[in-house]
């Protein structure tokens, strides 16, 4: 029997077909689970739905959906309908640049010490774990958890694109096919990376370096030959949008978009040259066949390359345990030595320790949590360079046109968008990651605003640090006005301050695990991502209305001082207010009752 509670024989046993359609003799635990699983969410969604705690998350679904619909059937509708053709290659081809993305993403990330394909919950473990269950079961189960969010999205993109559909049916279930397929596709990628070797995965980085810098060397010059010398930002953007289109159509990105060519063609309703001779509704009926044969076959092969990562990975841990027996056979000095080093403290627990003697005595438990997020950062710092290095360089990328103007403006936007959109994925740092902790953070002895100032410090000082990096790059080269650089020095923070605060407030008034997925977590990220769209839009406006209304009311001698501190205090205050929501949600959290089961 395996640690995870499989019998190992029974996942090396021939797979014929009634054993891939029915894998186990034995499956009544799992049945029952599933379907207790089922009842329990729908009452929990319903119960959720009239709760007064849950009542903004509700309303806030609710608002989200009757917009996202109205502006579907509405402003949408009136915008010209694309080329079938060019559907089917931007599905086809973005699926693979997201796939792309996606190695990597996960080649440079930190290997775990135990990857698995399976996550087990406490449920799985409490009915599943020592029963007749073969591995390719729980595995083939933990990839089709991934079909609800699948079905979510299909929804969402099918209010977008529905303009552009032959037939609206045939459209969604493409959609939802190419879906299933790429999550497939994304989970074979990533377990095939966590059984490799740590010489084997440089390789793999190094390859992956050299041919990311290749592609985006190649679209910098594509884009540059396509825009007109002179043209402003926003024509440096549109060309860089079409030109990532192109490449998604290219040949190559189609030779590689192989397993979900039939579902992009049914999307697109345009069925191979092959069934050129059948009648349109029954080739079309055949292509999504196909693409379900596809998702099939990519099914088998999770599971077979889940079974080679776990050889991969028994033969890794007999390497660690013969090197541990090499350790234990060494001389007492060298263990010794070994043992004094580990004992040794880092500059992160010396300057752990410094912040300590200069917190109050009721604070200083704050340095803990810093010290904690400083070794999480160290550990993941290629990571953090990464996602930061990307959006300066693109923040800066306007200072290569001739608008000069316009250059520090879209500086200062490509700041703030970073600084919304892309910082918190990179900075999990906070309460966000500590959801199955929340027992212990609570017990810590900290008032609610030191806990929250503590969650929150290490991610708003390297925002503020790429913020300030960025931009006084950008007005080394744009030399703007002396007022104008200061002032965002030092309103750029409150920004940062605003994005952890509500995000960390968002989980903590509605936490979810990490790897959650499904309608709710669909919906959730559309929130967000529609509160950060609303923020970059009325903060502009508002800052520049107060300006514009101290132009006319006040003296000229009085203008400047007045929009300079006045709108300083109004960023802040917006922080301020920002931070004090956190703590309030931090403060009514009860880990008990808030923690969602898995």
């Amino acid at each position: 029997m395996s640690a995870s509670g499989h019998t190992a024989g029974r996942a090396t046993q021939p797979n014929r077909l009634s054993e891939w359609l029915l894998p186990d003799d034995s499956l009544d635990g799992l049945r029952y689970l599933s379907r207790a699983q089922f009842r329990f969410r729908v009452k929990r969604f319903w119960k959720r739905m009239f709760s007064p705690r849950q009542a903004v998350a509700s309303l806030l679904s609710i608002a989200f959906v009757s917009a996202y619909l109205f502006a579907g059937l509405t402003l949408l509708s009136r915008r010209e309908a694309n080329d079938p053709e060019q559907l089917r290659l931007w599905l086809s081809g973005g699926m693979v640049l997201y796939a792309m993305y996606h190695t990597v993403k996960h080649l440079w990330a930190k290997p775990t010490l135990e990857p698995d394909a399976e996550t087990w919950t406490d449920a799985d473990r409490l009915w599943l774990g020592g029963g007749p269950v073969a591995r390719r079961t729980m595995v083939l189960r933990e990839a089709m958890s991934a079909v609800p969010s699948a079905a979510a999205k299909t929804a969402l993109l099918g209010v977008v694109l529905w303009r552009d559909a032959e037939f609206l049916p045939l459209l969604l279930i493409g959609i939802c096919l190419a879906l299933i397929a790429l999550e497939m596709i994304r989970r074979v990628i990533t377990h095939g990376i966590d059984a490799l070797r740590p010489g084997e995965r440089r390789l793999g980085c190094t390859i992956s370096l050299f041919v990311g810098m290749a592609m985006a060397f190649q679209l910098g010059v594509q884009v540059w030959q396509s825009t007109p010398p002179g043209s402003d930002p926003v024509m440096y953007v549109l060309s860089a949008m079409s030109e990532v289109g192109n490449y998604a159509g290219s040949a190559w990105i189609q030779i590689m978009a192989f397993a979900l060519l039939p579902a992009a063609s049914v999307a697109s309703a345009q069925p191979w040259l092959v069934f050129g001779s059948l009648a349109p509704s029954v080739s079309l009926t055949l292509m999504a066949l196909i693409a379900v044969a596809v998702i099939l076959a990519l099914a088998e092969t999770l599971v077979r390359v889940d079974a080679w990562s776990s050889d991969r990975r028994i033969a890794t841990e007999r390497q660690r345990l013969r090197l541990l027996e090499n350790n234990a056979s060494r001389p007492m000095t060298a263990t010794l030595s070994v043992a004094s080093r580990a004992l040794r403290k880092t500059w992160i627990q010396q300057f752990g320790d410094a912040l300590a003697r200069w917190f109050p005595e009721r604070s200083r438990g704050m340095s803990g949590l810093i010290v904690r997020q400083l070794q999480c950062v160290r550990r993941y710092l290629p990571n953090v360079i990464v996602s930061f290095a990307i959006p300066m360089a693109l923040s800066l990328s306007p200072l290569l046109t001739d608008q000069t103007t316009k250059q520090w403006v879209f500086v200062i936007g490509g700041i703030a968008l970073s600084s919304l959109l892309l910082a918190p994925p990179a900075l999990q740092i906070d309460f966000r990651r500590d959801l199955k902790r929340m027992f212990l953070v609570r017990s810590l002895p900290l008032g609610n605003v030191a806990m929250c100032v503590g969650m929150l410090s290490v991610p708003v000082a390297i925002t503020v640090l790429f913020q300030w990096s960025t931009l006084a790059l950008g007005a080394w080269i744009a030399t703007p006005s002396k007022w104008q650089t200061v002032w965002l020095f030092l309103a750029l923070p409150s920004l940062a301050v605003v994005t952890f605060a509500v995000e960390n407030a968002l989980f903590l008034a509605f936490p979810h695990h990490v790897h959650a997925q499904g309608i709710a977590m669909v919906i959730r990220a559309k929130i967000t991502f529609l509160w950060k769209g609303l923020m970059l839009a009325v903060a502009p406006i508002a800052l520049i209305s107060y300006v514009m209304l101290c132009e006319r009311i006040l003296p000229t001698f009085w203008v400047g001082p007045a929009a300079f501190a006045g709108t300083l205090f109004a960023v802040w205050s917006v922080a301020a207010l920002a931070g004090w929501v956190l703590v309030r949600c931090w403060s009514r959290f009860d880990p008990l009752i808030d923690t969602p089961p898995e």
